[in-house]
């Protein structure tokens, strides 16, 4: 199947929602929010993750799976299709400043050729949806069979389209430093091991705020995902506020979602976080069927 047929069955439901045949699978986008805490204890949507479902007829599977069966030849292109399903159904939910964050399989895409098309890629979508390219940050992720200096390449190009830069997995060691010299990310997602590990003594409290307060100065906006209990939303605090994301907070929501534009009446903010908790309020995390 070439790129060109692939994008063309790229299709928008009456409901709004886009979404993709390729063979037999019919894929998705699931949208979750990445919440920053107001000072009066209310949440606003700052960002969304864009995750790919993938399924056949009623049964679902797993996104790794779903690439296994994708040949060689055309992962390159079904990767971009999936990002741009992304920004295509996340674009109604854009309010200002809102980021969409998508992950980018780096290794299909690293000669000069395949960056080419994969930026085109995310400019057309990016139009297409009414989305300023700043706003989507591609999550770079590190596989011992890529070169660095490959990936530093590709980021750079991003950044040259007027795109941003993900990477997930902070652990505070060298290789982590080097990759925020090299790929110059906007987000960076904490490794959940490593900050409870921190987490357990005032030292690693007061380490952790350093190290968000650092990013904070350079523009780089920390996430904690992975929340579902209340001691993390505390350590959250502890650490200066930064961004959450999590089943506490809210599920992922197959397009089109129930999620307020940001920027609009509640912006996903209008219940204080305890109020919410302890009323097990989950209207951020609807799945529809």
């Amino acid at each position: 199947m070439s790129e060109k047929s692939i994008f063309s069955n790229l299709v928008r439901g009456t409901d709004g929602a886009f979404s993709a045949v390729y063979g037999p699978f019919l894929l998705q986008s699931a949208l979750q929010p990445i919440f920053r805490e107001r000072a009066d204890g209310a949440l606003d949507i700052a960002a969304f993750k864009g995750l790919v479902r993938a399924s056949i007829g009623d049964t679902p599977r797993a996104p790794a799976d779903f690439f296994r069966d994708v040949p060689g030849e055309e992962r390159a292109a079904v990767d971009g299709l999936c990002r741009s399903l992304h920004i295509l159904n996340a674009g109604p939910l854009a309010g200002p400043g809102t980021a969409l964050i998508v992950n980018i399989q780096a290794g299909l895409h690293l000669t000069a050729h395949g960056m080419r098309q994969e930026i085109e890629r995310l400019r057309l979508a990016a139009h297409e949806a009414g989305v300023v390219p700043q706003h989507i940050a591609c999550e770079i992720r590190a596989h011992p069979d890529e070169a660095p200096e490959d990936l530093t390449l590709l980021s750079a190009r991003l950044h040259e389209a007027g795109f941003s830069i993900a990477i997930d997995d902070y652990a505070g060691e060298d290789r982590d430093l080097e990759r925020l010299e090299r790929l110059q990310p906007q987000f960076v997602t904490f490794d959940t091991a490593w900050l409870r590990s921190f987490a357990e003594n005032s030292a690693g409290l007061a380490l952790l705020r350093v190290v968000v307060g650092q990013f904070a100065q350079k523009g780089i906006r920390a996430i904690v995902s992975g929340i579902e209990d209340q001691q993390t939303v505390a350590l959250c605090r502890e650490m200066g506020g930064p961004l959450m994301q999590g089943y506490l907070l809210a599920r992922p929501e197959l397009a089109p979602t129930g999620f307020a534009a940001a920027g609009g009446p509640s912006a996903g903010g209008v219940t204080p976080l305890e109020n919410r908790i302890a009323r097990h309020l989950r209207q951020f995390g609807k799945r529809r069927g």
